[in-house]
């Protein structure tokens, strides 16, 4: 269930620096292995107000995903910094939304920056046992249709033919992901590719992280196999520092006998590790929101969202193209063990 809105603290940006400094961790010097260890990240997503252009009287409204909490990352400081009040919610799957709305043109310079402190361990799921019906963890949520990947058709008959043979869900779901791996492509050529069409996946063949997981969402949720899709930002693990060009995404289905079953089935491709990517992802990634269609909080004027993890803006209720982020990230001191 939804926590409710809160008010967030809304800093002046002159003065976010000064706040954070005091606390200011120390950069990492141990070498770092995001398959054994777990990492503190410092990330920082900004966005400028003055991409929105309006009118005297325009009423605007920004949207922006926060890191979220979970089994294996927990987020350790959170700090909105903007010229006008940001309230943030959590929603059902445990989706935390920014959202800050005000009249008018943007005063030049204004902006909007959020800045995480986030631990983050390797995953290897969750088992059965720690999921409470109803909770965001519930597979039941995660079994229907979406805008972009249904459930009959072609992608029904793959799951069919590659399903024949198995005698379990867990084999199932391995057998979905062999069936990923082996059949797509990583690339990022042409058009239709990035929108987590998964008839467009299974015609075309290849495609970046989203076309990859929404294929195997449609090929599990078509026989009943729970899975879900979550989105975040890569971290790469050879840096302490550096900029964050786009977003990066994964997914999860459930097998009864374990729990969820995380897996990244595009950088398994990229990486030709097939193996060492189903059951385990590394610690080089944050997780910011899970879910397909989504309705954000306060409702959007525009459709449900394909996904979020850029901006999104309304502009007297119609949504708003072309409103970009910067994202930002530093690798801090060693996280204590966790419990």
């Amino acid at each position: 269930m939804s926590s409710g809105p809160r008010l967030v603290l809304a800093l002046a940006l002159a003065a976010l620096p000064a706040v954070l400094a005091a606390a200011e961790p120390a950069a990492p010097s141990d070498p770092f292995d995001p398959w054994t260890d777990a990492a503190r990240y410092r990330f920082t997503y900004r966005v400028e107000l003055g991409q929105i252009a309006a009118e005297p009287g325009d009423r605007l409204r920004l949207w922006l995903p926060s890191p979220a909490d979970t089994p294996d990352q927990r987020v350790l400081e959170h700090r909105v910094a903007s010229p006008h009040a940001a309230v943030e919610v959590e929603d059902a799957l445990g989706n935390r939304i920014v959202s800050i709305a005000w009249e008018g043109a943007a005063s030049e310079g204004d902006a909007v920056e959020i800045v995480s402190v986030v631990e983050r361990r390797p995953s290897h799921g969750m088992s059965a046992s720690a999921v409470v019906a109803g909770s965001r963890d519930d597979p039941k949520r995660y079994l229907a249709p979406t805008k972009r990947i249904p459930l009959d058709g072609v992608i029904e008959q793959i799951a069919v033919q590659e399903g024949r043979g198995t005698e379990s869900d867990a084999e199932r779901i391995r057998a979905y992901y062999d069936y990923v791996v082996k059949n797509m492509r990583y690339a990022k050529e042409g058009t239709g590719w990035g929108q987590g069409d998964a008839i467009w996946a299974c015609t075309e063949k290849y495609g970046n992280c989203t076309d990859f997981h929404s294929l195997f969402l449609g090929l599990a949720r078509s026989q009943g196999i729970p899975a879900r899709f979550s989105i975040g930002f890569p971290i790469p693990p050879d840096q302490a520092a550096g900029e964050i060009p786009g977003y990066h995404c994964w997914a999860e289905a459930w097998d009864p006998a374990r729990g969820w079953v995380p897996f990244d089935a595009s950088e398994a491709w990229k990486a030709k590790r097939f193996d060492d990517y189903f059951g385990t992802l590394p610690s080089d990634r944050i997780v910011f929101t899970t879910g397909r269609d989504l309705v954000l909080e306060p409702a959007q004027g525009g459709a449900p969202l394909n996904y979020f993890i850029y901006p999104y803006a309304e502009r007297n209720g119609v949504p708003v193209e072309g409103v970009n982020g910067a994202y930002r990230f530093e690798r801090v001191e060693a996280p204590l063990a966790w419990h």
